[in-house]
Formats: C-alpha cells, structure tokens, sequence
C-alpha cells in the first residue's frame, strides 16, 4: 500500500500511463472485509474480501497462497453459502457455525493501471483509490486522501518489484497492508474481532473486592458483546458465548461470599440465575441442531431421510425458543439487571463485603479454587455405576465452577502450567458433556415423538426411524458413563493434585 504525497491521483495515473500501463476509466468501488465475530479467518492468517465493482467478487488471500477469486451472486452468510470447490473447503473448517458479518466496508473511486507483456498478458496492476470513506463513519480524521495498491499477479514478482519501485520513485510513502487496512487503522477498527477473554490481569496482592470486580466487569462486557448476536441470532456462537459468560459470572458471584456485599451478591446471584434460565432451552436445541448430522449418520440415508420432518420440528421449536429469549433479552427487568449491574461495578465507592475483601486476591482465589477441587474430586469418588444420572450432571456443574475460576483468575498464575492442568480437567468434562447432551436429546426425542405420532406427513418410516435414533442416542449415554470411571480414574491422581499445585504456586512470585 502507498499513501498519498503531494502528487494527486491524475498525476499517478499519468505516470503509470507513461511507463506503459493501461489506465481504464475510474469506477466506483465498495470493499467489505468479511470475518467473524471473533476473528476465526484473521487468527487464521486468511482475508476474505467482497469486492463490487459493479458485480460481487469474493476474494480469498493467505494461508500461503496466492489470492483466488470467485464471483458470487451474493454475500455469504455462513460457510455453506460460499460456492462449493476448493474455495469453500479452505474455509468452512475455519468458519465452522460461525456466521460471517462485516468486519469494515471502504467505498472509493477506484482507477485500475495494468502492465501487459508483448502477448498481451497482465504483468502487474496499480490500483488508485481516491474519495476514500468508511462506511456507518462519518469524518474518520486520518483518512488518507488517496491510496494506491499493487497487485501482484503468479509469476510475476519481478513486475510487482517494478510497480513498486516506479511509485517510490514519484514519491509516495509505502506502507503495510492494502487499503482497508488503511482504512481501518485511521477509523480505530480492530481487524482481530472480539476476544472476550474471561481472564483479566492481576496482582496476587491486590485487594480480593477490587479484584472480584474487575474480573465481574470483564465478564459484563462479553454479554453486553454478544447480546446483539443472540437477539438477532446471527449464529449459534453468540448464545453460547453469552450464556459462558453469565454462567461465569454466577460462579464468580457464588464464590464472593466474605468478598461482596452480601445484598449485592444476594440480589445479583438471582437475577443471573433468571438470565441462564432464560438462555437455556434455545441452546439446547442449537446443539440438537448442530449434532443432527452426527446423529443420523450412522443410521443410514434412508433413515435420515425419514427423519426430516423431526429436524423440521426441532428448527421450528429452535426458532420459536429463539424468539422467546430475544423478548426476555429485551426485557424490562433484563434493561434493570444490566444498568444496575454496571452502575454498582463501575461506582469508586462500594463498601466492603466481610473478611476476605480486603485480603490479597492471591490467596482468596487459591482457597477457593481449593476447595472447589475438593468438592469435584469428593463427588466423583461417590459415584459408583447404580448412581443417578442427576449426580454426573451435578459433578459436571463442579467441574464447570472449578474451570470457571482458573479461567476468572487466571491473570494471577503463569500460563503453562495452567493449561496443563486444564487439559486434565477438560478430558474429563468432555466425558460429562457427551453424557449430559445424550441424555437430553433422547429426552428430548421422546418427547417430539409423542408430539408428531399422528400428525400430517409424519409417517411409519419416520416413527421407526426415530426410535432407531433414540436408541443410537442412548448408546452414546450408555457409552459415555461407561468411560466414566475411566476417565475419572485418570483426574484423580497425584498427578492431577501436582498439576493444580504447580498452578496455584505460579502466583507465589513477585507481585505482577
């Protein structure tokens, strides 16, 4: 990318026109960066980019590779709308259920250069940009006036060399990346997406209450993130991720007791719990949805394709608990929660909760992330295989309030051995998880095989198969609990115990 000089972009053009170049007529442009919400293609090293000029282009750059470009009737939304080929498979295991959205648009006057061999083949490009704006940003201060890009084309380095060094020599200053990397530097837009990472930076001495809620705001802004997300449900991620993050929240409210005024922790405990409540039932059925092709694939073609009208049925019922969240989403009492919430968090003067909030956070966060351990570890040497299934669902909720804290906390202790000791704990809540989901979606099909038997276009193909996957899902359940004692063996050892310890003694240094 070259920026401007003091050099118009008539005066570059007529440059580029004397050194040989084509120069077309100027056209207008609109350039939409696409990604998604939390930067998968970015992290990725990859740049998805919708050029219309007139006509939608699609083009694809990184990952080592050169650009591949491909036109499109329109923008796409998710993975499954990108055209299928190569194209689509360098993406979608990125993308997976993420829904790609706009990350910066640039609308410019764009004038095209092309440099051709004796054969009459394109050597190299200059683009020149001018008029240059941000679309949804009016006044951007350090926009440049113009820009220029040069394309590099496949084998034809030497070219691009040559574009290059012909715009240093009329005096335009080079810089990094293309123009809507320009652009979204001078508009302050952050290409990476949306980290909303539950762990904040600490000191193991800072006060436990200053702490609790600086880790609480943290917390407050991923909801406050992926509210809009979910109430337009853009993607299953959004819900997810929002719901993570109020479930952190309650663990970290339940955990403040001694730390947090008692009627704050009391009152907020509460309407949390509202707010995970209200979440759930749209969640689930996102990952029935998710899960489905999982699910009937071992059946058979036959009897997936009789089960269509359930997947029907569970799209609907999705859509319709959907609906239903988006309303208390935009509730009333969920307005109160939230201002409340950030007005008692972000107020200097709070009164301190009992004992432990003025002790050091350091040793607060290891009492609690203690006795949490103790409370798993208890709960699942008592499960034996006659236990109720609602006792692996309760030792799963431990497992996720022990996470949880290291997750919240985690600012305090070095990285390396935290994430060793996750990965133990993770094993474990894999096993718990596919238990758990088993579990609620054979429930779940039992119940929507009462609601269909009998209804229009539901017939006997589509009652017999779903009993064939109510008993695949019950397998799975079966299989999962099976693995139980196994991989419950293996968290609980002394070297599980080292891991959590090598942990907490990660804060014992100097105060960060």
């Amino acid at each position: 990318m070259f920026t401007a000089s003091d050099l118009s972009p008539a005066d570059i053009t007529a440059a580029l026109a004397r050194a040989g170049f084509e120069v077309a007529r100027p056209q207008n442009v609109r350039r939409t960066l696409l990604d998604t919400f939390d930067g998968r293609l970015h992290a990725a090293g990859l740049r998805l980019e919708v050029r219309e000029a007139p006509g939608v282009e699609l083009i694809l750059a990184g990952g080592g590779r050169g650009p591949a470009h491909v036109a499109a009737a329109d923008v796409p939304r998710l993975a499954g709308h990108l055209p299928a080929g190569p194209f689509r498979a360098r993406l979608a295991p990125v993308l997976d259920v993420r829904a790609l959205v706009p990350v910066v648009t640039v609308t410019a006057r764009h004038t095209e250069a092309v440099q051709r061999d004796g054969a009459g083949k394109a050597r190299a490009t200059v683009s020149v940009y001018d008029r240059l704006e941000v679309e949804g940003r009016h006044g951007v201060a350090d926009l440049p006036a113009w820009a220029a890009e040069v394309g590099e084309l496949a084998g034809y380095a030497k070219a691009a060399d040559g574009a290059r060094d012909l715009l240093v020599s009329l005096g335009l200053r080079p810089g990094t990346g293309d123009v809507i990397d320009v652009v979204a530097t001078a508009a302050g837009i952050d290409l990476g997406g949306f980290a909303g990472s539950p762990t904040v930076a600490l000191r193991r001495d800072e006060p436990a209450l200053g702490a609790f809620r600086r880790v609480l705001a943290n917390l407050t802004g991923a909801v406050e993130a992926n509210w809009r997300g979910t109430v337009d449900d853009v993607d299953p991620e959004f819900l997810h991720d929002l719901r993570v993050a109020v479930r952190r929240s309650r663990s970290v409210l339940a955990q403040g007791k001694r730390v947090l005024p008692a009627d704050v922790r009391d009152h907020y405990r509460e309407e949390f719990s509202w707010l995970g409540s209200a979440t759930g039932p749209a969640r689930d059925l996102d990952v029935y949805a998710i899960e489905w092709e999982s699910y009937v694939a071992p059946l058979g073609a036959q009897a997936s394709a009789a089960l269509e009208p359930v997947l029907e049925h569970i799209q609907a019922r999705r859509k319709a608990e959907h609906a239903a969240l988006a309303t208390a989403l935009r509730s009333e009492r969920y307005r109160t929660l939230l201002a409340g919430w950030r007005t008692w968090l972000d107020d200097p003067a709070v009164n301190a909760g009992g004992g432990d909030s003025e002790g050091a956070i350091g040793q607060v966060a290891a009492d609690r992330i203690g006795r949490a351990q103790d409370q798993l570890v208890g709960r699942g040497r008592a499960i034996e295989e006659a236990t109720p299934a609602e006792e692996l669902h309760e030792l799963r909720k431990d497992a996720k309030k022990l996470r949880y804290l290291l997750e919240c906390f985690g600012g305090l202790y070095a990285p390396a051995p935290r994430k060793a000791f996750v990965q133990r704990l993770k094993a474990l809540q894999d096993n718990l998880g596919e238990h758990q989901d088993a579990e609620v979606h054979a429930g779940q099909l039992r119940a929507i095989s009462a609601e269909l038997y009998g209804t229009d276009g539901v017939g006997p193909h589509t009652m017999v198969a779903m009993g064939q996957l109510t008993e695949s899902l019950e397998r799975r359940r079966q299989s999962s609990r099976d693995e139980f004692a196994q991989r419950f063996a293996a968290y609980d050892t002394k070297q599980t115990r080292r891991a959590l310890q090598e942990v907490l003694d990660s804060a014992a240094g100097p105060a960060q």
